[in-house]
């Protein structure tokens, strides 16, 4: 008798392993005992949280019938306006470039604007991911294709409200911590109005239109960034949940003996179905989360950086401008957090993916 080891599930292999004649059922028992849901029901569990992104183009639905090889001939109005938003953002990256003048030096300012570059990127990529995620149908398909009980179902619409009201919340928290300074401190312009100020001198009745414009594409960036970060977040734990399920199951179902109870090709449909699920994921979270590490990871150092050998500049200058770089740094820590939590869910996910899909075959070799 050997003794094998995948990750976390153990199996005893015997030569005299066989299948139980309750492998001839369509499911397993475990599955007749649980109510699924459906797919439908976990994607309009999610609905708050999906319709609330489609305010500012980060969500949209492919027409009916659409598959992954075929794009659709007709354009919706959803997919026509996210269109727009995404060439807005990343016309935005080109606009904050311009904030750089040839009599900058080494300081304060200089890192606040490779800070605030930094910041337009990272807005860029999640609107991109975002997009790319509607465009495929990936987000939909995870959402839809998730095997989960009628408990977590309810479970996650209560979560979806929650993150729905908490993401608002914060945007507007964020627009009176950083915006109504801009407005009712000083009438002048500063560098994240760029270019007027910067290479542009306007007159002082333009000045409210580009305070305006700075407000908005503020909002714009501040929306996606809380947003993907919560819808990355339900994908993530749903993937886990069903990941950790199915797990739980199988060993369930291996016998102490190594007689396995139940239907192997039935986990192993199951298996292959989820790790689809990943793949798709992937796809769109590594944009992401791979921009948010990165991004995310420089704007901590210029924050810290300037707050310490920049004091009289920054925190010590006055209480609204120490609120806002704490606020600033808490925020970005906590963004920070979250993507590394979400990148190493999707990649211990996809580890167990490979190494139970061995425990599968080598069960499969054996049952015939």
């Amino acid at each position: 008798m050997e003794q094998v080891d995948h990750s976390e599930i153990t199996v005893t292999e015997r030569s005299d392993v066989v299948a139980s004649p309750e492998s001839k059922i369509t499911l397993t028992d475990v599955e007749q005992q649980l109510q699924l849901a459906d797919g439908d029901a976990v994607l309009k569990c999610f609905s708050p949280l999906l319709n609330s992104m489609k305010v500012f183009g980060l969500y949209f639905t492919q027409p009916s019938g659409t598959t992954k090889s075929q794009l659709p001939r007709k354009w919706s109005g959803g997919r026509i306006y996210a269109t727009v938003v995404l060439v807005v953002v990343w016309l935005n990256v080109g606009r904050m470039f311009s904030v750089f003048h040839k009599t900058d030096k080494f300081g304060v300012f200089l890192l606040l604007k490779l800070a605030a570059i930094s910041a337009a990127f990272l807005s860029a990529f999640q609107q991109t991911a975002c997009f790319v995620a509607c465009q495929t149908g990936n987000l939909d398909q995870v959402f839809s294709d998730a095997t989960l009980p009628k408990s977590d179902v309810a479970r996650y619409r209560r979560l979806a409200v929650i993150h729905t009201i908490l993401c608002w919340v914060s945007v507007l928290a964020d627009a009176n911590i950083y915006l109504l300074p801009v407005f009712i401190m000083d009438s002048t312009l500063n560098s994240s109005m760029t270019p007027f100020g910067v290479h542009v001198i306007i007159t002082d009745h333009l000045i409210i239109l580009a305070k305006l414009m700075t407000a908005l594409l503020f909002i714009l960036a501040d929306f996606a960034w809380f947003f993907s970060h919560s819808v990355n977040y339900m994908v993530s734990s749903i993937l886990y949940d069903q990941f950790r399920t199915l797990n739980k199951d199988f060993h369930n179902a291996v016998g102490h003996r190594g007689k396995f109870q139940g239907r192997i090709r039935e986990f192993r449909r199951r298996h292959q179905k989820l790790s689809q699920s990943v793949q798709n994921a992937d796809q769109f979270m590594m944009i992401s989360n791979v921009a948010g590490f990165c991004c995310q990871i420089l704007n901590v150092i210029m924050i810290l950086y300037c707050s310490i050998f920049f004091r009289d500049e920054t925190i010590g200058h006055h209480v609204m401008s120490a609120i806002m770089y704490v606020y600033w740094l808490a925020s970005t820590l906590f963004g920070l957090t979250l993507t590394a939590c979400q990148g190493i869910v999707v990649n211990h996910a996809v580890g167990i993916a490979e190494n139970v899909s061995i425990t599968y075959d080598s069960i499969l070799i054996t049952v015939n």
